[in-house]
């Protein structure tokens, strides 16, 4: 009877360690990667998609100010999103306009909420930002939204398996750029 009960006692323990074990995985897979130190290990380790952060920039570029990362990886059926804000040099600025705005597949503007249905056909998913600080939001109580001098360029959207009218899944890239600010947002999402 006594080896029976040390062998439950050594069941029940093996299946707690594996709840604490999940619980610490899950934590760690949902847990936002803010810090801007880590973003090319993300970039080259962590991201699962390369073809959706081929316009991100290899590394951040020396002269970037003001730069805030955000990465949360997906889990599940949650989706990942990776983004990367930058204040850059003017000159910096209107070459990565003009090389992403012809390259573009839809603009649209800042603080401008976008329906999904005939007057977005592009689907634009991207509606809030994740670098975004709460008091530079256009639209006060919302889920960040970019200020009206954004433009924001989507250079790549798709449903997932090809519906055009099913968006619960998809994948999204683009940039958004403020010229007055000189900031510039890489960003991509996988949902």
């Amino acid at each position: 009877m006594k080896k029976i009960l040390k062998f439950i006692g050594f069941l029940v323990a093996i299946v707690i360690l594996f709840y604490i074990f999940d619980a610490a995985l899950m934590l760690w897979q949902l847990t936002p990667i803010t810090t801007a130190s880590k973003y090319q290990n993300v970039m080259t380790l962590r991201w699962h998609d390369q073809s959706l952060i081929e316009h991100f920039p290899g590394k951040i570029p020396s002269d970037a100010k003001n730069t805030r990362f955000y990465y949360r990886a997906g889990f599940l059926q949650g989706g990942s999103s990776i983004e990367l804000r930058v204040k850059m040099p003017t000159n910096f600025v209107e070459e990565v306009l003009a090389t992403y705005k012809q390259k573009a597949k839809a603009v649209f503007n800042g603080a401008e909420k976008l329906d999904r249905g005939t007057s977005n056909p592009d689907m634009l998913p991207k509606w809030s930002f994740l670098t975004l600080p709460p008091d530079e939001n256009e639209i006060p109580g919302t889920y960040s939204l970019l200020p009206k001098d954004f433009k924001i360029l989507l250079l790549s959207s798709e449903p997932y398996k090809s519906n055009p009218t099913d968006w619960n899944h998809g994948k999204a890239t683009g940039i958004s750029i403020s010229r007055q600010r000189r900031e510039i947002i890489y960003w991509a999402e996988d949902w």
